[in-house]
């Protein structure tokens, strides 16, 4: 009798278990199966650990600590992947600095290397670094104080004789704009019109710009009252605006898709102002942040509502970009197919606090564009996402939790040795068979 009573109070409280976790990821959770990340997850996939002293990378799928250094970002900086995931681009705006963390992982394709972790020595100083695109290793970083772009090609940053190129265009001035560079070799840059009010930040044109820094005098009849954020592919390059969003492409097209419906107009939170892309994708996703995400197919020149309500805390693609990822401020995880704006799944996750950071505190003082500034590409600190896995800091900043992204179930908890304030994705996969002998 007392062995009955006992299985069935395992049964209930195996029930209860299941049911406090089937939608609201706040209670402890026991891994499904405890060998299957490490298996899955890719070798060369790599989490920065940011602390206030120190920068730890760590091989996701061992978590060991493969390096560290005893620095922390400055203080008010914003960082940024590259695409190859090996660098962390940091912008430091108040210092008018751009410095580069190397991870050392090293991407060759069908296999990878590990070397030091450390900073480069290459500090960039220009006039107000802002903006930060990058797309296929070409990182482009506008400069506010005098409208001129900083152009940054990954694969070289390696070799201790480099050093980016910046461009002081001719007929601009400074401005909060942006600038991306597009597969065609040309840049895309905005420019203030010459009707814009004297205490006006904001853009009003795109125009194109060659690889030498030659100003193509043309915005291609397309004049608008306010240009902020941008998103690029590598064949389309997208500029949220007041109007609608601004399309560029390889063949040196200028087009504007008009606003979709009524909601959108030119009024605070209520135009596309943020943008995100991957090359790998063919649609790009907007976001009006009192309204919601809009999806945007820049070959089609349309645009429509995808996601309302505004309470957007961030969005993001997977390494690959197969999946677009929406995260609004319930706690609430989307999974979407990034190609086809799909939902695949959705849960709640508890997670820890977003840190706040000198534009958060703006924010909070009703200007627009501050919160602007908060919700352009800045990666999330607390929630990223290799090609197979969702990594969440959870509130307690010791643990990792980490969920299959196409079903949002946990597999795993990563245990930290200390509170980290936030969580970087670095590193990459590689798909089919790893081959670790190669001289080079």
């Amino acid at each position: 009798m007392k062995q009955s009573i006992f299985k069935l109070s395992l049964f209930f409280l195996a029930m209860a278990s299941f049911i406090a976790c089937s939608d609201d990821d706040s209670a402890p959770i026991v891994d499904d199966d405890p060998v299957s990340f490490a298996e899955l997850e890719d070798e060369w996939v790599r989490l920065t650990l940011l602390q206030e002293d120190k920068i730890e990378t760590m091989q996701a799928a061992s978590e060991e600590i493969i390096g560290f250094v005893d620095t922390g970002l400055p203080q008010g900086s914003r960082y940024y992947s590259s695409n190859s995931g090996r660098y962390l681009t940091v912008i430091n705006t108040g210092a008018n600095e751009t410095r580069f963390f190397d991870t050392g992982v090293v991407n060759h394709v069908d296999h990878g290397h590990q070397n030091q972790v450390r900073w480069l020595d290459l500090t960039l100083q220009t006039s107000v670094p802002v903006h930060y695109t990058s797309v296929n290793g070409n990182i482009v970083i506008f400069n506010d104080g005098d409208g001129s772009i900083t152009y940054v090609e990954e694969e070289q940053l390696e070799l201790p004789a480099y050093t980016p190129m910046t461009m002081r265009l001719e007929n601009t001035v400074g401005h909060h704009g942006v600038g991306i560079r597009l597969d065609s070799g040309k840049f895309a840059v905005t420019f203030q019109s010459d009707t814009a009010p004297d205490d006006e930040r904001l853009p009003q044109m795109v125009k194109y710009v060659t690889s030498d820094g030659t100003v193509i005098d043309d915005n291609g009849g397309v004049v608008v009252g306010r240009i902020h954020g941008s998103a690029n592919n590598g064949s389309y390059g997208a500029f949220g605006s007041t109007d609608g969003v601004i399309v560029v492409d390889n063949q040196d097209n200028i087009d504007l898709i008009p606003n979709s419906d009524d909601s959108l107009r030119n009024e605070r939170g209520f135009w596309i102002g943020t943008l995100k892309s991957h090359e790998n994708s063919e649609l790009f996703y907007g976001r009006a942040s009192n309204l919601g995400i809009y999806t945007i197919n820049p070959e089609q020149k349309s645009m429509s509502l995808l996601y309302e309500g505004g309470n957007v805390e961030n969005d993001m693609f997977s390494f690959n970009g197969e999946f677009y990822l929406l995260h609004t401020d319930d706690g609430r995880i989307r999974v979407y197919d990034a190609n086809t704006s799909d939902l695949i799944t959705e849960r709640v996750v508890e997670m820890a606090d977003i840190p706040d950071s000198p534009i958060t505190t703006a924010k909070s003082a009703n200007s627009e564009m501050a919160q602007l500034q908060q919700e352009q590409e800045q990666e999330s600190p607390v929630l990223i996402c290799s090609d197979k896995f969702l990594y969440v800091l959870a509130p307690n900043r010791t643990q990792i939790k980490v969920l299959e992204i196409d079903e949002l179930k946990h597999v795993h908890t990563i245990e930290l040795d200390t509170p980290v304030q936030s969580i970087v994705k670095n590193g990459f996969s590689i798909e089919g068979e790893q081959h670790g002998d190669h001289n080079h």
